[in-house]
């Protein structure tokens, strides 16, 4: 079935009005996600992953499989959500990443998405007339938070296991699909998403393998 533009903006308009105020909360998670990594605080990569890992089962459960009644491929995106958000929940208990914001480009980088994620998506939108409630707020809507989930990506210290990236990278190039039904922001989704796992497949193959420690 295809998406009537006026009916999508229209049932975000009620998903935002119905979740209020969560959105307050999921902004307040970022910003304690950035601290934890940028102080390397006790269970910081935990903590992290549980944030990230709150957001994608969310999205999976209580945006995606509501909005399936009026658009059925809503069934596959959500289960894709919940694959990543339990992927994420695994790191909780075995963390195999290590999230660290410094001041190399690829940090840089990271903070640069998760600002346009948190601030610039709800300005752009608001500039082509995508209005609260019809603005796509981070944490609660999958294309801002799947921005922020490549930011918070390129602030790592290791090697990222490369099936973390698959769903997020499919939802990025589900943003030329968005974008051509007239939701402008999800633009900057598409080349955050192709930027993103360009730098960190050459960050992990070329930068950290010439860091490395050498075995004895």
């Amino acid at each position: 079935m295809q998406l009537n533009p006026e009916v999508l903006w229209a049932a975000f308009a009620k998903y935002n009005l119905t979740i209020w105020p969560l959105q307050v909360v999921a902004y307040v998670l970022i910003i304690a996600a950035l601290f934890v990594a940028a102080k390397k605080v006790k269970h910081s990569d935990r903590i992290v992953a549980a944030i990230l890992a709150f957001f994608w089962l969310w999205l999976g459960i209580m945006f995606w499989m509501p909005f399936a009644q009026m658009f059925a491929p809503a069934y596959a995106l959500a289960a894709l959500c919940v694959i990543q958000g339990v992927l994420f929940l695994i790191g909780i208990a075995r963390p195999s990443m290590s999230y660290r914001i410094g001041t190399d480009v690829f940090s840089v980088t990271g903070l640069a998405l998760v600002m346009y994620a948190t601030i610039f998506y709800p300005l752009v939108g608001y500039a082509v007339g995508h209005i609260y409630p019809r603005a796509m707020l981070v944490g609660v809507f999958p294309c801002p938070t799947t921005v922020v989930t490549f930011g918070l990506f390129l602030c790592t210290e290791k090697k990222l296991p490369k099936y973390l990236l698959v769903v997020p990278f499919l939802f990025a190039l589900l943003g030329i699909l968005w974008a051509s039904r007239g939701i402008v922001e999800d633009v900057g989704l598409v080349i955050a998403g192709i930027l993103a796992t360009a730098m960190i497949m050459y960050r992990d193959r070329k930068v950290m393998l010439v860091t490395a420690p050498r075995p004895a």
